[in-house]
């Protein structure tokens, strides 16, 4: 340590403030006298940019000439720091400082780009910037989410002794209709969840459903009790225009309209529409398929390996798969399937990204050029299938409650307080006590069916917050495989991390030695719901010792106008950082505030917000307009007005007015989108809410924010 501080000292190289703070606190004697870390810096920082500059003005050159960085960027950038905080405003280009970071990293710091992790918070976010990573610079950098990153350790960790897989939507609904069989059997059970869970009725409507409440008594078993369901709701759709057809390509279409969630005629969660129509030929005619099976084997790494589907057929096994997107990275994965059956002598059969209709022919060709020989299926047979897809759709709001409670607790920092909620029930002595200990049986006994499901088998089954929560708990028995060794990390929306990411974050870093870049912002904060926390942020150097911090103040989005508006209603709250953002572009009067008689009902702001759109659309008629609200409630508010109807995915249509382009959302879905103009409703009191008063066991697990002093 003092040899490499006195060496960077005496060949007037960037010394980094850990280093720094190291050799101050253990060898001060070997600091210069008055010497100053940031002045010093600053200088070799000067020096860095005037011989990098031209380097740093080409980086772009011939890819995309629109992007230049400015000085702050560049400095960001040169800094060689262990730990580096990057607070990058809103539209101040951070993604275009990550990926040109990672590039001068590899050019000239000559670092291995396989041993460079790059991580984010959603699967389009990693993807956006390992597409401008590949596209750029063609560098195989890690780029990955923070539960992907947990899976990998996870496989290391448990995946020479057990199959190791993703909780999926499917395994999930299996595991709660098993776990209400059981408590079926036994009708005192029922009645006790009627009497003691008044909460949910006052969440989501009933407990059960009407149907479930007047018919349950009727049978001896769960499975019984939806036979008696679905014969009703076949016997009603016989008389209704169009009949099972009609009913079963509702549903379809109903699907092909969904980004996530699509669910095939059989009941199985797919990935995609050309995925969907997969399914549905198969069990249309009367193939005995899996989706996502794991393999049989692992691989020679001791990963899984799903085929997209695996069809049985007359005792052999027909592999399928769907190829959406065709680019390098997953010609590579075609290239691989294809030799792996190969090798194994499989059936194997590809489909590649097509027009709907299409892809129909090539499976139905390709299957028949194999011999295989089809069972169509009635219509009837096929809407019952249809009623069948959720087992539990008649008692989903309690199982679901179940289900969140565990969540809740689980992705809390107090997991592992095992007598927290037990204690409370204990020492309860309200007049309503009966009713949480009854409430706080069911809790923990599903709780504890769940873990006994997911890991009581052959296969681990990892939901989220396991997969983070059991990959830092045992981070340390991970050998070192060169597939997860990293000497950079570098992050994104740093604002947004919790506990447990930071803990999965330093820990990595910790066991690599590895140098940590991460970008944020204190402003966008908006995740405390899920259990990000701002001191991360606010407070870095509590969490990475030896930290610096450096500010990118040049915006590129908003206008200086409403830059200044916003920060000024921003840094009412004391604890946010300081920043000032500077913007070539101006406009006037860049937020305009729209009246209207607030003691009247929540109608007369939806009038208010009508009028609005039809002004910003006679002014600007090619403008988009985004309508933000505070909750879905508020959104859904908005449609249930006769002309404002809901339209496809975020699309809203105006009665009269359908060339308006109009999308309404809340606003932590609208995070990282841009429209031309912004309409934010649903603030004042009238304005129906699904807020509700916060769950005693929700409320026990819930993680303190940080208020403003």
């Amino acid at each position: 340590m003092k040899e490499e501080f006195l060496n960077k000292l005496n060949n007037k190289e960037y010394i980094s403030n850990y280093l720094y703070e190291s050799i101050r606190d253990n060898f001060n004697s070997i600091i210069p006298h008055n010497f100053n870390i940031d002045e010093y810096n600053k200088e070799i920082l000067d020096k860095l940019y005037a011989e990098n500059k031209e380097y740093f003005g080409n980086m772009y050159k011939g890819i995309d000439d629109n992007i230049t960085l400015d000085e702050e960027q560049c400095k960001a950038i040169l800094a060689d720091e262990k730990y580096s905080l990057i607070i990058a405003g809103a539209g101040t280009g951070k993604t275009t400082t990550m990926v040109s970071k990672i590039k001068y990293l590899v050019d000239k710091k000559h670092a291995n780009p396989e041993k460079i992790l790059a991580m984010s918070y959603t699967r389009k976010a990693t993807e956006e910037i390992a597409n401008r990573i590949e596209e750029n610079f063609d560098l195989p950098v890690h780029v990955t989410t923070f539960h992907s990153l947990g899976y990998e350790y996870i496989k290391e960790i448990f995946g020479k002794n057990k199959k190791c897989a993703i909780l999926d939507k499917n395994k999930l609904k299996e595991i709660q209709l098993n776990y209400f069989r059981k408590i079926f059997a036994d009708k005192n059970k029922i009645t006790e969840i009627i009497d003691n869970f008044d909460i949910i009725k006052e969440r989501r409507g009933f407990v059960f459903s009407r149907y479930f409440m007047d018919n349950y008594i009727n049978y001896d078993t769960y499975d019984g009790f939806v036979d008696g369901y679905v014969n009703y709701k076949i016997k009603e759709a016989r008389n209704l225009p169009g009949g099972f057809e009609k009913l079963i390509n509702d549903f379809v279409e109903k699907q092909l309209l969904k980004d996530s969630g699509i669910l095939s005629i059989d009941g199985k969660y797919v990935k995609s529409a050309g995925e969907l129509v997969i399914a549905n030929f198969l069990y249309k005619n009367g193939l005995d398929y899996s989706y996502e099976e794991i393999y049989e084997e692992l691989m020679e790494n001791g990963s899984i390996y799903k085929p997209d589907f695996t069809v049985d057929y007359g005792g052999k096994k027909i592999y399928i798969e769907y190829f959406g997107l065709d680019d390098e990275k997953y010609n590579k994965i075609r290239k691989w399937k294809r030799e792996f059956h190969k090798k194994r002598g499989n059936i194997y059969i590809e489909i590649d990204k097509l027009p709907l209709d299409k892809i129909t022919n090539k499976l139905d060709k390709e299957l028949t050029n194999i011999g295989v020989k089809y069972n169509i299926m009635p219509s009837e047979l096929v809407y019952e299938h249809i009623l069948r897809l959720n087992p539990i759709s008649q008692v989903f709001p309690f199982l679901q409650f179940l289900h969140e409670c565990m969540l809740h607790r689980k992705e809390s920092s107090k997991r592992e307080d095992i007598y927290l909620a037990k204690n409370y029930v204990d020492n309860y002595t309200g007049n309503d006590s009966n009713i949480i200990r009854t409430q706080y049986k069911y809790i923990i006994d599903y709780d504890k069916y769940y873990a006994n499901e997911a890991f009581g088998g052959e296969t681990y089954y990892f939901d989220f917050a396991d997969l983070l929560y059991y990959s830092v708990k045992y981070i340390e028995k991970l050998t070192f495989d060169t597939k997860i060794l990293f000497d950079y990390i570098i992050i994104d929306e740093y604002q947004d991390i919790s506990q447990i990411k930071y803990m999965l974050t330093y820990k990595t870093a910790e066991r690599n030695n590895a140098k940590v870049y991460a970008v944020g912002d204190d402003w966008q904060s908006i995740f405390a719901f899920s259990g990000s926390k701002i001191e991360y942020i606010c407070e870095y150097e509590d969490f990475f010792p030896g930290v610096k911090k450096f500010n990118i103040s040049k915006t590129y989005r908003n206008s200086q106008e409403l830059i200044d508006g916003t920060g000024e209603f921003i840094m009412r709250n004391k604890y946010q950082l300081k920043k000032q953002l500077i913007s070539d572009k101006h406009i006037n009067n860049p937020i305009v505030y729209k009246l209207y008689d607030s003691n009247a009902s929540f109608t007369a702001e939806i009038d208010c917000l009508k009028e609005t759109i039809k002004e910003i659309h006679k002014e600007n008629p090619n403008h988009n307009i985004l309508v933000l609200g505070r909750t879905n409630n508020i959104i859904d508010s908005i449609t249930k007005n006769q002309e404002l109807i809901d339209g496809i995915g975020p699309k809203i249509i105006f009665k009269g007015n359908e060339d308006i382009q109009i999308d309404g959302m809340t606003m932590h879905k609208s995070k990282g989108l841009t429209y031309d103009e912004v309409i934010l409703i649903g603030l004042n009191k009238n304005f129906p809410s699904d807020q509700k008063e916060i769950y005693w066991y929700l409320n026990l697990y819930k993680d303190e924010q940080k208020k403003e002093p």
